[in-house]
Protein backbone atom coordinates (compact mmCIF):
# COMPACT_ATOMS: atom_id res chain seq x y z
CA UNK A 1 0.00 0.00 0.00
CA UNK A 2 3.12 2.32 1.10
CA UNK A 3 5.25 1.32 -2.27
CA UNK A 4 1.89 2.05 -4.09
CA UNK A 5 1.40 5.36 -2.88
CA UNK A 6 4.34 6.40 -3.27
CA UNK A 7 4.58 5.64 -6.78
CA UNK A 8 0.77 7.23 -7.91
CA UNK A 9 2.26 10.46 -6.59
CA UNK A 10 5.87 10.13 -8.20
CA UNK A 11 4.45 9.69 -11.29
CA UNK A 12 1.40 12.46 -10.60
CA UNK A 13 3.94 14.84 -10.45
CA UNK A 14 6.35 13.45 -13.20
CA UNK A 15 2.92 13.46 -15.11
CA UNK A 16 2.45 17.39 -14.32
CA UNK A 17 6.10 18.02 -14.64
CA UNK A 18 5.85 16.39 -18.62
CA UNK A 19 2.86 18.64 -19.59
CA UNK A 20 3.87 21.77 -17.94
CA UNK A 21 7.76 21.59 -19.21
CA UNK A 22 8.58 21.25 -22.71
CA UNK A 23 11.87 21.20 -25.33
CA UNK A 24 12.02 23.56 -28.41
CA UNK A 25 10.22 20.76 -30.26
CA UNK A 26 7.31 21.39 -28.52
CA UNK A 27 7.45 17.82 -27.24
CA UNK A 28 6.79 17.19 -23.52
CA UNK A 29 9.76 16.34 -21.50
CA UNK A 30 10.54 15.68 -17.60
CA UNK A 31 13.23 17.74 -15.87
CA UNK A 32 12.83 17.19 -13.00
CA UNK A 33 13.75 13.42 -11.31
CA UNK A 34 10.60 12.90 -7.91
CA UNK A 35 12.09 11.19 -5.04
CA UNK A 36 9.97 10.20 -2.39
CA UNK A 37 10.96 9.51 0.98
CA UNK A 38 9.95 6.45 2.84
CA UNK A 39 8.51 8.91 5.68
CA UNK A 40 6.85 10.37 3.37
CA UNK A 41 4.96 7.64 1.72
CA UNK A 42 3.65 6.23 5.19
CA UNK A 43 2.46 9.91 5.91
CA UNK A 44 0.82 9.84 2.66
CA UNK A 45 -0.54 6.56 2.83
CA UNK A 46 -1.89 7.23 6.52
CA UNK A 47 -4.01 10.52 4.67
CA UNK A 48 -5.34 8.69 2.19
CA UNK A 49 -6.84 5.54 4.49
CA UNK A 50 -8.30 8.32 7.03
CA UNK A 51 -9.59 10.51 4.02
CA UNK A 52 -11.50 7.30 2.24
CA UNK A 53 -12.90 6.43 6.28
CA UNK A 54 -13.84 9.88 6.67
CA UNK A 55 -15.60 10.23 3.47
CA UNK A 56 -16.90 6.75 3.48
CA UNK A 57 -18.09 6.88 7.46
CA UNK A 58 -20.27 10.22 6.37
CA UNK A 59 -21.83 9.15 3.26
CA UNK A 60 -22.77 6.39 4.93
CA UNK A 61 -24.40 7.94 7.33
CA UNK A 62 -25.55 10.57 5.99
CA UNK A 63 -26.45 9.21 2.46
CA UNK A 64 -27.74 5.66 3.54
CA UNK A 65 -29.12 5.87 7.30
CA UNK A 66 -30.36 9.54 7.53
CA UNK A 67 -32.02 9.68 3.96
CA UNK A 68 -33.58 6.84 5.16
CA UNK A 69 -35.25 7.56 7.63
CA UNK A 70 -36.26 10.76 6.09
CA UNK A 71 -38.06 8.69 3.67
CA UNK A 72 -40.02 6.81 6.19
CA UNK A 73 -41.15 9.23 8.59
CA UNK A 74 -44.52 10.70 9.05
CA UNK A 75 -44.22 13.34 11.18
CA UNK A 76 -46.57 13.23 14.49
CA UNK A 77 -49.25 15.55 14.88
CA UNK A 78 -50.46 16.36 18.97
CA UNK A 79 -53.55 16.87 20.27
CA UNK A 80 -53.86 19.41 22.95
CA UNK A 81 -56.99 20.79 24.72
CA UNK A 82 -57.92 23.88 26.52
CA UNK A 83 -60.53 24.79 28.90
CA UNK A 84 -63.23 26.90 27.34
CA UNK A 85 -62.94 30.59 29.44
CA UNK A 86 -66.47 29.46 31.15
CA UNK A 87 -65.13 26.27 32.32
CA UNK A 88 -62.56 28.19 33.99
CA UNK A 89 -64.75 29.84 36.33
CA UNK A 90 -66.68 27.42 38.58
CA UNK A 91 -69.47 30.39 39.66
CA UNK A 92 -70.06 31.38 36.14
CA UNK A 93 -74.60 30.33 35.61
CA UNK A 94 -74.93 27.60 33.78
CA UNK A 95 -76.94 27.76 30.50
CA UNK A 96 -78.67 24.64 28.84
CA UNK A 97 -78.32 26.30 25.29
CA UNK A 98 -74.53 26.65 26.32
CA UNK A 99 -73.93 23.17 27.48
CA UNK A 100 -72.43 22.03 24.13
CA UNK A 101 -70.47 25.44 22.81
CA UNK A 102 -68.83 25.46 25.84
CA UNK A 103 -66.72 22.72 25.83
CA UNK A 104 -63.28 22.36 25.72
CA UNK A 105 -61.04 23.56 22.37
CA UNK A 106 -59.34 20.66 20.52
CA UNK A 107 -56.45 22.04 18.65
CA UNK A 108 -54.30 19.47 16.32
CA UNK A 109 -50.43 20.56 16.25
CA UNK A 110 -48.27 18.93 13.73
CA UNK A 111 -45.01 18.66 15.04
CA UNK A 112 -41.30 19.01 13.03
CA UNK A 113 -40.67 16.17 12.19
CA UNK A 114 -37.35 14.25 13.74
CA UNK A 115 -35.30 14.34 10.50
CA UNK A 116 -35.97 18.00 9.53
CA UNK A 117 -32.31 19.01 10.69
CA UNK A 118 -29.53 16.14 10.31
CA UNK A 119 -27.74 17.11 13.55
CA UNK A 120 -31.67 16.16 15.50
CA UNK A 121 -31.73 13.43 13.35
CA UNK A 122 -28.21 11.92 14.82
CA UNK A 123 -29.11 13.18 17.80
CA UNK A 124 -32.54 11.07 17.87
CA UNK A 125 -30.63 7.97 16.71
CA UNK A 126 -27.83 8.13 19.74
CA UNK A 127 -30.41 8.59 22.22
CA UNK A 128 -32.78 5.49 20.98
CA UNK A 129 -29.92 3.03 19.79
CA UNK A 130 -26.81 4.27 21.26
CA UNK A 131 -23.41 5.82 19.77
CA UNK A 132 -23.01 3.97 17.54
CA UNK A 133 -26.52 3.96 16.09
CA UNK A 134 -25.45 6.47 13.08
CA UNK A 135 -23.36 3.31 11.37
CA UNK A 136 -26.40 1.02 12.26
CA UNK A 137 -26.92 -2.16 9.69
CA UNK A 138 -23.90 -1.27 8.16
CA UNK A 139 -22.73 -5.32 8.33
CA UNK A 140 -25.73 -5.74 6.38
CA UNK A 141 -24.74 -2.95 4.42
CA UNK A 142 -21.20 -4.25 2.85
CA UNK A 143 -22.64 -7.44 2.62
CA UNK A 144 -25.25 -6.24 0.51
CA UNK A 145 -22.73 -4.75 -1.65
CA UNK A 146 -20.73 -8.05 -1.52
CA UNK A 147 -23.19 -10.10 -3.02
CA UNK A 148 -24.91 -7.94 -5.24
CA UNK A 149 -21.08 -7.58 -6.46
CA UNK A 150 -20.36 -10.90 -7.05
CA UNK A 151 -24.24 -11.63 -8.52
CA UNK A 152 -22.94 -8.83 -11.15
CA UNK A 153 -19.89 -10.31 -12.14
CA UNK A 154 -21.51 -13.70 -12.27
CA UNK A 155 -24.26 -12.15 -14.81
CA UNK A 156 -21.11 -10.19 -16.65
CA UNK A 157 -19.98 -13.56 -17.35
CA UNK A 158 -22.80 -15.78 -18.72
CA UNK A 159 -24.85 -12.57 -20.31
CA UNK A 160 -24.06 -11.94 -24.01
CA UNK A 161 -22.55 -8.35 -25.33
CA UNK A 162 -25.23 -8.27 -27.46
CA UNK A 163 -27.87 -7.23 -24.96
CA UNK A 164 -29.05 -4.14 -25.31
CA UNK A 165 -28.21 -1.69 -22.52
CA UNK A 166 -26.66 -4.64 -20.82
CA UNK A 167 -25.39 -2.81 -17.80
CA UNK A 168 -28.66 -2.11 -16.88
CA UNK A 169 -29.72 -5.47 -17.18
CA UNK A 170 -27.22 -6.48 -15.03
CA UNK A 171 -27.67 -4.43 -12.35
CA UNK A 172 -31.59 -5.06 -12.42
CA UNK A 173 -31.25 -8.50 -12.61
CA UNK A 174 -28.76 -8.41 -9.47
CA UNK A 175 -31.41 -6.49 -6.75
CA UNK A 176 -34.17 -8.64 -8.18
CA UNK A 177 -32.13 -11.52 -6.82
CA UNK A 178 -31.24 -9.70 -3.45
CA UNK A 179 -34.06 -7.96 -3.35
CA UNK A 180 -35.19 -9.43 -0.29
CA UNK A 181 -31.49 -8.91 1.21
CA UNK A 182 -32.00 -5.17 0.50
CA UNK A 183 -35.33 -5.11 2.68
CA UNK A 184 -33.67 -6.71 5.62
CA UNK A 185 -31.14 -3.93 5.80
CA UNK A 186 -34.00 -1.11 5.38
CA UNK A 187 -35.29 -2.73 8.40
CA UNK A 188 -32.29 -2.84 10.38
CA UNK A 189 -31.64 0.98 10.04
CA UNK A 190 -35.75 2.04 10.45
CA UNK A 191 -36.35 -0.10 13.55
CA UNK A 192 -35.45 -0.23 17.26
CA UNK A 193 -32.34 -1.97 18.01
CA UNK A 194 -33.42 -5.97 18.23
CA UNK A 195 -31.66 -9.21 19.56
CA UNK A 196 -32.31 -10.62 16.01
CA UNK A 197 -29.71 -12.09 13.63
CA UNK A 198 -29.14 -10.03 9.75
CA UNK A 199 -30.25 -13.41 8.57
CA UNK A 200 -33.39 -13.90 10.51
CA UNK A 201 -34.54 -10.00 9.33
CA UNK A 202 -34.74 -11.02 6.02
CA UNK A 203 -38.43 -11.16 4.74
CA UNK A 204 -40.34 -14.09 3.85
CA UNK A 205 -40.34 -15.71 0.20
CA UNK A 206 -43.81 -14.20 -0.17
CA UNK A 207 -42.00 -10.65 -0.44
CA UNK A 208 -40.24 -11.31 -3.30
CA UNK A 209 -43.59 -10.43 -5.43
CA UNK A 210 -43.81 -7.24 -3.96
CA UNK A 211 -40.13 -6.16 -3.95
CA UNK A 212 -39.03 -7.01 -7.00
CA UNK A 213 -40.66 -4.63 -9.64
CA UNK A 214 -39.46 -1.46 -7.23
CA UNK A 215 -35.74 -3.77 -6.73
CA UNK A 216 -35.25 -3.14 -10.61
CA UNK A 217 -36.83 0.39 -11.01
CA UNK A 218 -34.15 1.41 -8.60
CA UNK A 219 -31.36 0.01 -9.73
CA UNK A 220 -32.30 0.71 -13.43
CA UNK A 221 -33.50 4.36 -12.54
CA UNK A 222 -29.49 5.35 -12.73
CA UNK A 223 -28.46 3.95 -15.46
CA UNK A 224 -32.11 5.71 -17.65
CA UNK A 225 -30.96 8.98 -16.41
CA UNK A 226 -26.86 8.24 -17.56
CA UNK A 227 -28.19 7.12 -20.93
CA UNK A 228 -30.61 9.94 -20.88
CA UNK A 229 -27.46 12.20 -20.74
CA UNK A 230 -25.38 10.96 -22.67
CA UNK A 231 -27.81 10.96 -25.39
CA UNK A 232 -28.07 14.52 -25.23
CA UNK A 233 -24.78 15.04 -25.30
CA UNK A 234 -24.56 13.39 -28.68
CA UNK A 235 -27.31 15.09 -29.83
CA UNK A 236 -25.80 19.02 -28.81
CA UNK A 237 -22.19 17.50 -30.22
CA UNK A 238 -20.66 18.31 -26.76
CA UNK A 239 -18.82 15.23 -27.11
CA UNK A 240 -16.58 16.54 -30.05
CA UNK A 241 -15.68 19.80 -28.28
CA UNK A 242 -12.21 20.67 -28.25
CA UNK A 243 -10.91 23.28 -25.96
CA UNK A 244 -8.23 24.76 -27.77
CA UNK A 245 -10.63 25.69 -30.22
CA UNK A 246 -12.68 28.38 -27.25
CA UNK A 247 -10.02 31.31 -28.22
CA UNK A 248 -11.68 31.44 -31.78
CA UNK A 249 -15.18 31.57 -30.64
CA UNK A 250 -17.50 33.68 -31.65
CA UNK A 251 -20.10 35.68 -29.36
CA UNK A 252 -22.83 33.41 -30.77
CA UNK A 253 -21.14 30.47 -30.28
CA UNK A 254 -20.12 30.86 -26.84
CA UNK A 255 -23.81 31.27 -26.02
CA UNK A 256 -24.51 28.30 -27.93
CA UNK A 257 -22.10 26.49 -25.98
CA UNK A 258 -23.56 27.84 -22.56
CA UNK A 259 -26.95 27.11 -23.63
CA UNK A 260 -26.36 23.58 -24.35
CA UNK A 261 -24.21 22.96 -20.92
CA UNK A 262 -27.07 24.40 -18.95
CA UNK A 263 -29.13 21.90 -20.91
CA UNK A 264 -27.30 18.93 -20.14
CA UNK A 265 -27.53 20.24 -16.05
CA UNK A 266 -30.95 20.65 -16.73
CA UNK A 267 -31.73 17.37 -18.07
CA UNK A 268 -29.51 15.86 -15.12
CA UNK A 269 -31.26 17.50 -12.53
CA UNK A 270 -34.35 16.57 -13.79
CA UNK A 271 -33.59 13.22 -13.83
CA UNK A 272 -32.39 12.99 -10.07
CA UNK A 273 -35.88 14.41 -9.68
CA UNK A 274 -38.26 12.60 -11.40
CA UNK A 275 -36.70 9.41 -12.14
CA UNK A 276 -33.66 8.38 -9.27
CA UNK A 277 -35.52 10.08 -6.80
CA UNK A 278 -39.16 8.72 -7.07
CA UNK A 279 -37.55 4.94 -7.76
CA UNK A 280 -35.30 5.34 -4.39
CA UNK A 281 -38.41 6.35 -2.25
CA UNK A 282 -40.48 4.00 -3.60
CA UNK A 283 -38.21 0.72 -2.52
CA UNK A 284 -37.68 2.20 0.80
CA UNK A 285 -41.01 2.87 1.56
CA UNK A 286 -42.53 -0.32 -0.05
CA UNK A 287 -39.71 -2.29 2.03
CA UNK A 288 -40.72 0.09 5.31
CA UNK A 289 -44.32 -1.32 4.60
CA UNK A 290 -43.09 -5.34 4.80
CA UNK A 291 -41.62 -4.48 8.52
CA UNK A 292 -43.13 -6.82 10.97
CA UNK A 293 -45.97 -5.62 13.34
CA UNK A 294 -43.95 -6.51 16.20
CA UNK A 295 -40.94 -4.70 15.53
CA UNK A 296 -41.41 -0.38 16.58
CA UNK A 297 -39.90 2.08 13.78
CA UNK A 298 -36.94 4.45 15.36
CA UNK A 299 -38.64 7.23 13.88
CA UNK A 300 -42.65 7.97 13.36
CA UNK A 301 -44.22 5.76 10.83
CA UNK A 302 -47.93 5.41 9.48
CA UNK A 303 -47.54 1.39 8.48
CA UNK A 304 -51.26 2.29 6.90
CA UNK A 305 -50.01 5.23 4.84
CA UNK A 306 -52.77 7.43 5.22
CA UNK A 307 -55.10 4.09 5.25
CA UNK A 308 -54.01 3.26 1.80
CA UNK A 309 -52.48 -0.45 2.61
CA UNK A 310 -55.30 -2.99 3.70
CA UNK A 311 -53.46 -5.51 6.56
CA UNK A 312 -53.75 -9.58 5.56
CA UNK A 313 -55.96 -10.08 7.95
CA UNK A 314 -58.65 -8.16 6.17
CA UNK A 315 -57.61 -9.73 3.23
CA UNK A 316 -55.12 -7.21 1.83
CA UNK A 317 -51.40 -7.34 1.11
CA UNK A 318 -50.23 -5.71 3.50
CA UNK A 319 -48.11 -3.30 1.73
CA UNK A 320 -48.03 -0.26 -0.15
CA UNK A 321 -48.64 -0.60 -3.84
CA UNK A 322 -45.96 0.80 -6.41
CA UNK A 323 -47.70 3.96 -6.85
CA UNK A 324 -49.37 4.61 -3.84
CA UNK A 325 -45.93 4.37 -1.87
CA UNK A 326 -44.22 7.61 -4.14
CA UNK A 327 -47.75 9.23 -3.84
CA UNK A 328 -48.62 8.73 -0.08
CA UNK A 329 -44.41 10.86 0.44
CA UNK A 330 -45.79 14.29 0.09
CA UNK A 331 -44.34 17.60 -1.27
CA UNK A 332 -43.51 18.78 2.32
CA UNK A 333 -40.97 15.67 2.72
CA UNK A 334 -40.09 15.41 -0.84
CA UNK A 335 -38.72 19.26 -0.36
CA UNK A 336 -37.04 17.78 2.98
CA UNK A 337 -35.42 15.30 1.21
CA UNK A 338 -34.06 17.48 -1.54
CA UNK A 339 -32.47 19.73 0.98
CA UNK A 340 -31.06 16.79 3.15
CA UNK A 341 -29.32 15.77 -0.77
CA UNK A 342 -27.98 19.28 -0.62
CA UNK A 343 -26.81 19.25 1.96
CA UNK A 344 -25.01 16.01 2.34
CA UNK A 345 -23.46 17.43 -1.14
CA UNK A 346 -22.05 20.54 0.20
CA UNK A 347 -20.67 18.59 3.28
CA UNK A 348 -18.81 15.79 1.07
CA UNK A 349 -17.70 18.67 -0.96
CA UNK A 350 -16.07 20.29 1.88
CA UNK A 351 -14.65 17.46 3.54
CA UNK A 352 -12.84 16.90 0.04
CA UNK A 353 -11.27 20.06 -0.45
CA UNK A 354 -10.49 20.19 3.48
CA UNK A 355 -8.73 17.09 2.97
CA UNK A 356 -7.30 18.06 -1.18
CA UNK A 357 -5.45 20.88 0.73
CA UNK A 358 -4.12 18.23 3.84
CA UNK A 359 -2.66 16.62 0.52
CA UNK A 360 -1.43 19.06 -1.08
CA UNK A 361 0.54 20.85 2.01
CA UNK A 362 2.10 17.71 2.46
CA UNK A 363 3.21 16.88 -0.76
CA UNK A 364 4.94 20.41 -0.45
CA UNK A 365 6.48 19.62 2.99
CA UNK A 366 7.86 16.08 1.43
CA UNK A 367 9.17 17.36 -1.43
CA UNK A 368 10.66 20.35 -0.18
CA UNK A 369 13.21 21.43 -2.88
CA UNK A 370 11.81 19.16 -5.76
CA UNK A 371 8.72 20.75 -5.30
CA UNK A 372 10.21 24.27 -5.54
CA UNK A 373 12.64 23.20 -8.40
CA UNK A 374 9.52 21.91 -10.48
CA UNK A 375 7.42 25.33 -10.31
CA UNK A 376 10.66 27.00 -11.79
CA UNK A 377 10.77 25.39 -14.37
CA UNK A 378 6.93 25.70 -14.83
CA UNK A 379 7.85 29.35 -14.29
CA UNK A 380 10.51 29.52 -16.89
CA UNK A 381 8.39 27.36 -19.62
Amino acid sequence: MVAYVGHAVRRGVEQASAMFVSNGNGQARIQVEVEIPTWGKFILCGTLIVFVLVLSSLEYTLKDVVATLTMVETPSAAITISPSADSEDPDAPLEKEGLLEAGPAITLVHSRPITFHIRSTLRHLTSQAGRFARWRGLVAFIFYSFTTGLTTNFLNAIVPRIVPARLMVLSAVAAILLARVHAAWTHIVISLPSTKRFYQRIPPMSSWRQLWIPAAAKASAGYVAAYVAMGFVRISQLHNIDPNDFSGYTGMQWVTLVLRVVGLFALVTFSALFVVLPATVTLTRIEASLLPEDEETIVPFDRTFGGKVVPTILGGTGCIGFVEAWRTFNWEARRRLVKLYVKIFMIMLAITLLMGNILLVEVWAILGPQLTELLANYRRS
